[in-house]
């Protein structure tokens, strides 16, 4: 909400009084949702609108839906029926249903990119129902605030909300893209917990985020649990060592341990070892897996085949891969010590 309020102020200060009038004949675009229905796309603007009374003023959205074939005709209606100029600068977040995840984003992500009103800074996210999603009541904010902040809370990585980062994976023959699944539940709350990866423009499937944070966001303090020990990944670093015959996944870094199983005795040292290999046996199991449903579904996250065709300028359609763990367990309270060093 705050983003908001100070956008509209920016824009109150920066083009004067007398302009001012100026803002109240277009619509701010904060957010735009894409769906299909009945061989139709359907676009929806989620617009700012300043509501003031006497005592305070408050910014709202409401919504605004067209209907048509081709999807640049879609976002035409929308705006002639919106009655005002559409500013699209503002455009935090771009939601696009399922169902045209699975028939291929190339038409949407390359529209979004060619139009030169359209900031290319937003977030890009998928869920089963675009319509349902961009119309969900949001107290004290607007549905697209409440995403993105939902977003910026549990995925930490800036390419996540660049479309022109979006369009080059997608290009990439040798590289694919995982997207934000935003799932709704009862009482207007959404959840962030998994991940819609694709191959080339087309949605394969969705699966849990947490090995996606851990492998290739900037994304920390991750638990791991394997026989009632849990482990806090706090620290981490993911390196690619491409040889001839495959590629090394090479995961490192430092943990805290939460809790322990009652068959550890903590009093000996070397129950310090057997937590680390415990735990480092479950991130590798918990990688390879990860690992093991995307590729079989034809969709390269890591880049594996990328980072050999450049190391090797050799095209392979299956890069064997190997995954090594070597995390180090750190002080927690006065119970642990540093292992190593």
């Amino acid at each position: 909400m705050k983003k908001v309020f100070l956008f509209l102020l920016c824009l109150f200060f920066f083009t004067g009084c007398s302009d001012y009038q100026e803002l109240s004949d277009i619509n701010i675009i904060n957010g735009i949702a894409i769906g299909y229905e009945d061989g139709e796309y359907v676009v929806s603007f989620e617009i700012i609108k300043n509501e003031a009374s006497d005592n305070s003023s408050e910014v709202t959205s409401k919504v605004i839906s067209a209907k048509d074939s081709n999807l640049a005709l879609a976002f035409n209606e929308a705006i002639k029926d919106s009655d005002k100029e559409a500013y699209f600068k503002h455009v935090h977040l771009l939601i696009i249903s399922e169902e045209v995840a699975k028939s291929g984003i190339g038409d949407v992500v390359d529209y979004m990119l060619r139009n030169v009103k359209m900031s290319t800074t937003f977030y890009t996210v998928i869920t089963e129902d675009s319509e349902a999603l961009i119309n969900m009541k949001v107290e004290d904010d607007t549905v697209s605030n409440y995403i993105v902040d939902l977003i910026s809370s549990n995925l930490d990585r800036a390419d996540l909300n660049n479309i022109d980062i979006i369009v080059s994976t997608i290009l990439n023959q040798r590289k694919d893209i995982g997207l934000p699944y935003i799932e709704m539940e009862e009482d207007d709350k959404v959840t962030l917990h998994q991940i819609a990866y694709f191959h080339e423009d087309q949605m394969k499937d969705v699966i849990d985020a947490k090995i996606f944070n851990f492998l290739y966001l900037n994304k920390t303090d991750i638990d791991f649990l394997r026989d009632e020990t849990v482990l806090n990944m706090y620290k981490k670093k993911v390196d690619y060592e491409v040889k001839k015959d495959k590629v090394i996944i090479k995961v490192s870094g430092r943990g805290s341990v939460k809790a322990v199983s009652s068959s550890i005795d903590l009093e000996k040292y070397k129950s310090y070892d057997e937590v680390k290999e415990v735990m480092n046996k479950q991130i590798k199991e918990e990688v390879e897996e990860f690992l093991e449903e995307t590729l079989s579904n034809d969709s390269d996250l890591t880049g594996i085949k990328d980072k050999y065709y450049k190391k090797y300028r050799e095209e392979k359609d299956n890069v064997p891969y190997e995954v090594q763990v070597d995390i180090v367990l750190s002080k927690n309270g006065s119970i642990y010590e540093v292992i190593h060093d």
